[in-house]
């Protein structure tokens, strides 16, 4: 176990670890429902023991590296963002430490100016990315990570060059959960035909008027209601891709189910996509830059 480390992926609501070989191989990996929100602030020490405790058992001194909320103002400590555009080193170089110095954080990424000129914000999937680039071997690429709140990222030269937010995933949960359109819906299920009707058009009209379509398309029989689901995604995810102009392929970057709806999406609207396994891109990632920490830190010693 002398030679093993700990990544730790620690986000909102969920902790995902992975018992690391030096070879970058996952050993072992522990998933549970204590995110953030369920842990008080003076509390991650505890947790963390709770939740890994087997393995710092059989050897106390394990590095760790964690990635995500866990870094964020609301998380155990505060690792300041690296302005885009972002180096692999930058990261490297800005982690903070906690759990009496056995523990490093990742620092997260803003952009200053979004695809709508926004100021922007990411945690945890800069290590994807990172992983992303190793894994398909490439400088410069285009990639989006779906989820509660989908990044577009540029990948430029070997650096993270800028990105923005769509809150897809959350507008879906919103709409499905406390709206009209979600309501009283049966048992649903999957229809790639009516989720690709959606995406056409959702790409091609207001969202605001065309998400009410949702229910009338219903009440009037146009799509089974049991498949809802399928159209209000489509529908929104056909707007989240209505201003994407790349000519590069897309990598898409996630849970498998997800990242192929995307990617069903993209290649109906004439796009070039790819899946990537988020979990594969994670670990990548983790390794590329736990390697280089553990180079950096055997340099200065």
């Amino acid at each position: 176990m002398e030679n093993n480390w700990i990544a730790i992926d620690w986000g909102t609501t969920n902790f995902r670890a992975f018992l690391m070989n030096e070879q970058g191989e996952c050993l072992s990996r522990v998933e549970e429902s204590k995110g953030l929100l369920s842990v008080k602030k003076g509390d991650f020490p505890s947790t963390l023991e709770g939740l890994i405790g087997h393995w710092l058992t059989a050897c106390p001194t394990l590095p760790i590296l964690m990635a995500g909320m866990v870094g964020s103002k609301q998380g155990w400590k505060e690792a300041q963002y690296i302005e885009t555009p972002a180096s692999t080193s930058e990261f490297v170089g800005n982690t903070v430490t906690v759990f009496n110095g056995q523990a490093n954080i990742i620092a997260g990424v803003s952009c200053s100016h979004n695809s709508v000129g926004m100021p922007d914000v990411m945690r945890g999937e800069e290590v994807q990315l990172i992983g992303l680039s190793d894994i398909i071997k490439k400088s410069t690429f285009f990639s989006i990570l779906p989820g509660t709140h989908s990044k577009h990222v540029y990948w430029k030269d070997g650096l993270l060059e800028r990105f923005s937010t769509v809150m897809t995933g959350e507008l879906f949960s919103l709409l499905k959960h406390h709206s009209i359109l979600g309501k009283d819906l049966p048992i649903q299920h999957n229809s790639q035909h009516v989720f690709l009707d959606g995406v056409c058009l959702g790409r091609q009209h207001p969202l605001n008027q065309i998400l009410f379509s949702v229910r009338t398309r219903r009440l009037f029989d146009h799509i089974d209601e049991h498949n809802i689901e399928s159209y209000l995604s489509g529908l929104l995810i056909g707007h989240e891709l209505s201003q994407l102009s790349i000519t590069e392929p897309c990598f898409v970057v996630g849970n498998s189910l997800l990242t192929e709806r995307y990617v069903q999406a993209l290649k109906h609207l004439g796009f070039d996509a790819q899946q990537v396994s988020g979990d594969e891109c994670f670990l990548s990632g983790m390794n590329h830059l736990y390697q280089s920490f553990k180079g950096e830190n055997k340099s200065n010693g």
